[in-house]
């Protein structure tokens, strides 16, 4: 019996050491923890900080993608004007070639009738018409 009770309080040191050793295990993990919870609310902080700055970045992005779209607008808008202006140029330039050609033709015309009407009258002046 006292080997009974010489093993049992054997069995009770080795108890109390593993209890003894959990509790400092517990303890550890436990200040791990809070270490654990203490760099997981600095990585909040940042993401947030992070977060806020995109946001930002978003919001000038669109901002300025507004004004591009703005300045695209008139600018397509000034095109279109010119072009405008451009194609009645061109019709205008159209019709002055239109009227060059036909004064032209007439400068011709009467190139040939005085040539026809002063040839004669030249060859009667050198006295080669008989």
């Amino acid at each position: 019996m006292e080997e009974k009770i010489y093993e049992q309080g054997k069995t009770i040191d080795r108890l109390s050491q593993s209890e003894i050793h959990l509790g400092e295990v517990v303890r550890q993990q436990g200040i791990a923890i809070d270490r654990m919870q203490g760099q997981l609310a600095k990585y909040e902080a940042n993401l947030d900080r992070l977060l806020a700055g995109l946001n930002e970045r978003d919001r000038i992005v669109e901002w300025e993608e507004a004004k591009i779209h703005e300045r695209l607008n008139r600018h397509r808008y000034d095109i279109q004007e010119k072009d405008k202006i451009i194609q009645g140029i061109d019709h205008r330039v159209g019709i002055q070639a239109h009227e060059i050609d036909s004064l032209k033709e007439r400068v011709s015309y009467y190139d040939d009738r005085l040539l026809d009407v002063s040839l004669p009258e030249g060859l009667d002046f050198l006295g080669l018409i008989l």
